[in-house]
This record gives structure tokens, C-alpha cells and sequence, in this order.
């Protein structure tokens, strides 16, 4: 038997069973394509919360990274500045590269800004492309002059939109000044070295013909057949050939580095050949030399030579700075100090004096008041030093100098 299917009364109509079974089926299909949907819908939005959390997280760690990259350009003891190449816009300049270049922080900074050196290698750059070079110049801004190296490098970068080439050139700078000191200095010390080679050669070639010199004039001075006109003529000579005796010898003991061969002297009597020796420079000058002390029992140990050239290069200085019928004082004495016993001489003039800015600087080799640069005192030090002593000097302008030395009896 067939089953006939009962018609269902609607609004509107009669339906059948089998069209109203259907209709109910392709509802629960709806309703069940409908929750899917909203599982799905609930599933994407949560989905698209989460990458916008992420990616909101990712902006801040950029923004963070980006200062850190910030602080740390800031921070960097180089310059560095970004240049676009097709635009010639600076587009990165760190606080280094604008106080070496001297651009001020104020404003947007423009490649014409840049020295001349720079931005000719820039463009150079662009003409010729080159990987990496490096140009050292020299360069003043307000209140500085230094020396800056720069290197370059260019970096080409792609863009996510067109896919187009960008081409940048950065820029390391540095401040090289010290280093340029520091190889001028070098540079200054081989001229140094060299000089001082050759006079010291020069000394010794002169040394021994002034020695003959010497001998020759004491030899012709005691000739008792001599005018006295020549025997004027000698003593100029005798002042000529012992002061360029004292400048050789202090061009070679300003280069010595040996110790001297120290005995046990009288000083009254190393004093006193030493003032018969410099006699005929002082004389030559019109300038009287005494000198004054009775105590003939001091002992030191001393080279006899040595200090004979100390107060010789001492006379020296006083002729310099001692007018015509001026006078010399030597005087010695011992006294008592904390640290024993002292022989104390004491080389006064009446010379011009030395201006008090000066005074610190008298021993320094080179240092001269006038035109000359000297070494008298320089070696003058080194010699008193050498005998365990001590020199110091007290003068006013116009008033004279007065040089006290100290050496440890025995």
C-alpha cells in the first residue's frame, strides 16, 4: 500500500507534509550555517584582536628601538649623517657630526651646510659611485680649528611600493686633531733628533781647534815682548775663542746623558779659576768681576770642569743683560740647613734684570728673553743637578739677578 501524504494547512494555502518536511530541513541547515558563521565571525574577530595586539605591540617596540638606535647615534664619539643622494636632503644628522661640522642644532640641516671637502666627495660619489673612501681635511669653525677624517659609504635601498632603488650615502666623521699632533710632534722630534746629531757632530770637529786656539793665545799672552796693543788684540781673542768654547760645550752636554767623575775639590779654588777663565770675557764687556769669601776649607765633590762651565755660562748670561761698567759678585759661604751642611755661592749682577713671568721658564732649553734661544742655564741645571745641588734665581726688572747654588759639603 501507498501512504498518501497528508496536506498541512498554512497561512495562504495547504502545503504537504513532504514540502513542509523539506522546508523545516533547509531551516535547520540555515540555522546551522548561521551558528558557523558566527563561530567563524567570533574566531576571525579574535584572531584580528590578536594580530592588532601584536602588531600595536610591534609599533611600540619599534618606537622603543628606534630610540634606543636614537640614543645611541646621540651617543656615539663619531659623527654620522645620512645624505639622499638623488635629493641631496640630509636626512639624519646626530648631534657629533653637527658640533665637528659646526652646523647648529636649529633647523633642519642642508647639505650646503657641509664643508666644501665633504660635499665634493658627495657629489664626486654620484658621478663616479664608489663603495667606500675616506678624505682627511682641515677645518675651522667658530672658536675651534681641527682635523676631521670622513669615510663614506653608499647604501642602495629598495622601496616596498615601486620596488625602486634609493640610494643614500652615510657618513662617518672623526676627530683626528690629536692624532695629527701627535705626528707633527713625531715628525718635530726626528727634526729634533737630526739637529741635534749634527751640532753635536759639529761640536766635536769645533771642540778640538778652539783647544789649540786657546793654548796658542795663553802661550802668546805670556810673551813679555808683546805691546800692549797686541796684548789687547790676544785678550779679545782669548774672550772670543772661550765664549764660542762655552757654547760648544753646552751643545754637547745638552745632548750627554753620561754622569760626571765627581772628587773632592776646594771650593774657593774651583772658583777662582773659573773667574780667571771668563776674566777676558767680562773685561772684553767693560764689566768689573769679584770675588768675595775666606773660607777656604770648604770641600766638595765636584768635576772642577763641570762647574768652571756653570759659571761661565752664568758669566755669560750677565754679560748679556750687564751694561758697560756694571759689575759681577760671586761670594760663597757654607751654611746649615734640616738636611746638613751646604756650600752656598751666591752670582749676583747688576744687569736689567728678569721680568717676573719669566722666572719659571729660565731653564728651559730654548727659553731666552731676547731673540736668541740659549742653553746656558738649561745646562747650567742639568750640571748642578748632576752634583746633587740645587740652583734657583730671585731678580726684579731693572734690579738685577741673583743665582744661589747649593752643593752638600763633605
Amino acid at each position: 500500500m501507498s501512504s498518501i501524504a497528508e496536506p498541512v494547512n498554512v497561512a495562504g494555502g495547504v502545503l504537504s507534509s513532504d514540502t513542509f518536511a523539506a522546508f523545516i530541513s533547509a531551516a535547520n541547515r540555515l540555522e546551522r550555517s548561521h551558528r558557523e558563521l558566527h563561530e567563524e565571525v567570533r574566531y576571525l574577530r579574535t584572531q584580528l584582536e590578536e594580530r592588532n595586539r601584536a602588531l600595536a605591540a610591534s609599533v611600540v617596540e619599534a618606537d622603543r628601538m628606534r630610540g634606543v638606535l636614537r640614543n645611541i647615534l646621540n651617543a656615539l664619539p663619531c659623527g654620522v649623517a645620512v645624505v639622499e643622494n638623488e635629493t641631496r636632503n640630509v636626512i639624519l644628522l646626530n648631534p657629533k657630526a653637527g658640533s665637528l661640522l659646526g652646523i647648529p642644532d636649529s633647523g633642519t640641516p642642508q647639505l650646503r651646510h657641509f664643508p666644501l671637502p665633504i660635499q665634493d666627495m658627495i657629489l664626486s660619489a654620484s658621478r663616479t659611485p664608489r663603495q667606500e673612501d675616506e678624505i682627511e681635511f682641515y677645518l675651522e669653525t667658530e672658536g675651534a680649528q681641527r682635523w676631521l677624517a670622513v669615510r663614506y659609504t653608499e647604501m642602495n635601498l629598495a622601496s616596498d611600493e615601486s620596488k625602486a632603488l634609493s640610494s643614500q650615502t652615510i657618513l662617518i666623521l672623526r676627530d683626528i686633531s690629536g692624532q695629527k699632533q701627535m705626528e707633527q710632534e713625531r715628525e718635530s722630534s726626528r727634526h729634533m733628533l737630526a739637529l741635534a746629531e749634527v751640532a753635536t757632530m759639529l761640536a766635536h770637529e769645533i771642540r778640538n781647534p778652539l783647544g789649540s786656539l786657546e793654548l796658542i793665545a795663553g802661550v802668546l799672552w805670556k810673551d813679555e815682548d808683546l805691546s800692549d796693543q797686541s796684548k789687547q788684540w790676544i785678550r779679545h781673542l782669548q774672550a772670543g775663542v772661550r765664549s764660542l768654547s762655552a757654547t760648544v760645550n753646552n751643545v754637547l752636554r745638552i745632548h750627554s746623558l753620561g754622569t760626571f767623575n765627581l772628587v773632592p775639590v776646594r771650593l774657593d779654588q774651583v772658583l777662582k779659576d773659573a773667574v780667571e777663565f771668563a776674566r777676558p770675557l767680562v773685561e772684553q764687556k767693560g764689566i768689573s768681576l769679584k770675588i768675595s769669601g775666606d773660607v777656604p776649607a770648604i770641600r766638595i765633590a765636584a768635576d772642577p770642569i763641570a762647574l768652571q762651565q756653570v759659571l761661565l755660562n752664568l758669566a755669560c748670561n750677565s754679560i748679556r743683560h750687564t751694561p758697560a761698567n756694571g759689575q759681577i759678585v760671586i761670594s760663597y759661604h757654607v751654611e746649615d740647613l734640616s738636611s746638613g751642611k751646604v756650600a752656598m755661592i751666591v752670582f749676583g749682577d747688576s744687569g736689567s734684570g728678569i721680568e717676573p713671568q719669566f722666572l719659571p721658564n729660565i731653564f728651559e732649553a730654548g727659553f731666552s728673553t731676547g731673540h736668541t734661544p740659549g742653553l746656558g742655564l738649561t745646562v747650567c741645571k742639568r750640571i748642578v743637578e748632576q752634583h746633587r745641588g740645587k740652583i734657583t734665581v730671585q731678580s726684579q726688572k731693572g734690579s738685577g739677578a741673583t743665582f744661589r747654588l747649593e752643593f752638600p759639603t763633605i
